[in-house]
């Protein structure tokens, strides 16, 4: 039998879906599991009639930038929510979903070798996209602030990734932490990719996009995701906002690779963009209040966590168990049946910890999940 590719068998799965995995497949065997794992939230959200939509196009594909009118619609919703400024023509894409979004941009930027740098912890997907495109990932760990950055650069450094409100610690980059971002990028020449999948996700107005901090967009690239910030994360729906150069080099890739995301989804979400806002922006504001709740619940419980205030994940030390974290979540869920993601699973620092979405669950249940965390620390400790 021929071997497969290297970068094919080096790759790791996704620690947060393979953990999901085993819940869906515990669901089927009757098992009742509360669910603290997945990435998305679970939002109330009425499926809007079709019969407006323009058939046959539907049916069809469409333009590979992305339909120009939810292209426009995002332009006029970024400009108005995020003073953040861009030409619907010739510097975005619409992809399916913002992962592949940041996986092409990747493809793009680099060559063989060529390092990327990222703060731990950091989304699953960020350092298996950077090998799958022949780069070599660098993980800043969670101790470290921005000032570090520089100390882990090297002349094959060729970008460096922000996710901003931040998965899995809710944090929210300030204007001054991005100015400065940027200046390191400015003076090494490198690229700046900002994912901000979780902007909507907070109760005040202090997210700040890299679209604003770079308007002319030299060196930032911004993603984004409708489908998971209108709680309609199986639709993969996103895009990608650079300048006309790079968009131009990503296009051909997007072609080659999905050609367009489903037309009809496009339609739908141009159709009913602010219904769909109107419906979600609240469920949106009682899920980060509900993650801040749980936050201060498992303080008053003993229980620690990286500082942050937004999304609906939370990043939970589980020290002093003399477990690992991969371990630690197999036994919960085994024996708890209780799932929460491994904290291995973003970066090698983070062994210590668990991440814990509350975006799925009640709040009785999410508080009963944390209280057979400490339990289970203390347990192994």
């Amino acid at each position: 039998m021929p071997d497969v590719s290297r970068i094919a068998a080096e790759s790791q799965e996704a620690m947060s879906i393979k953990f999901n995995n085993m819940v869906y497949e515990l669901q089927k065997a009757g098992k009742k599991i509360i669910v603290m794992s997945l990435g998305e939230a679970f939002f109330e959200i009425p499926l809007f009639h079709m019969d407006d939509l323009p058939y046959p196009e539907v049916n069809h594909y469409s333009h590979s930038r992305g339909l120009p009118e939810l292209r426009r619609g995002i332009q006029k919703y970024l400009a108005s929510q995020y003073d953040f400024q861009f030409d619907d023509q010739t510097e975005i894409i619409i992809t399916a979903g913002s992962k592949i979004a940041i996986y092409m941009t990747l493809m793009a930027i680099l060559n063989s070798g060529d390092e990327v740098i990222y703060s731990e912890p950091a989304w699953v997907s960020y350092p298996e996209q950077i090998k799958l495109c022949g780069g070599v990932p660098v993980g800043i760990p969670y101790d470290k602030g921005i000032s570090d950055y520089e100390s882990y650069l090297t002349p094959r450094t060729r970008a460096i990734i922000v996710n901003n409100p931040h998965n899995p610690r809710g944090y929210i980059f300030a204007e001054r932490e991005l100015r400065d971002l940027f200046s390191v990028a400015e003076k090494h020449d490198l690229w700046l990719l900002s994912d901000e999948a979780y902007s909507d996700f907070l109760i005040d107005d202090t997210f700040i996009s890299f679209g604003r901090i770079d308007r002319q967009k030299k060196r930032v690239v911004v993603f984004n995701s409708m489908s998971k910030n209108y709680g309609i994360s199986g639709w993969r729906i996103g895009y990608v906002i650079a300048n006309d150069n790079l968009i131009r080099h990503i296009l051909k890739i997007n072609q080659h690779l999905i050609t367009c995301p489903a037309t009809i989804l496009e339609y739908y979400l141009a159709h009913h963009f602010y219904e769909l806002l109107e419906i979600t922006k609240p469920q949106i504001r009682d899920v980060v209040c509900k993650r801040n709740r749980l936050a201060e619940y498992m303080s008053k419980i003993g229980l620690s966590y990286l500082p942050g205030s937004a999304t609906f994940y939370l990043f939970v030390s589980i020290k002093p168990s003399r477990l690992g974290s991969e371990e630690f979540c197999t036994r919960l869920l085994q024996e708890e049946l209780i799932s929460v993601v491994p904290g291995i699973g973003y970066g090698k620092s983070c062994s210590d910890f668990v991440r814990v979405s509350v975006g799925t669950a009640g709040m009785d249940q999410n508080m009963y999940g944390v209280r057979k965390i400490k339990e289970l620390i203390e347990k192994t400790s």
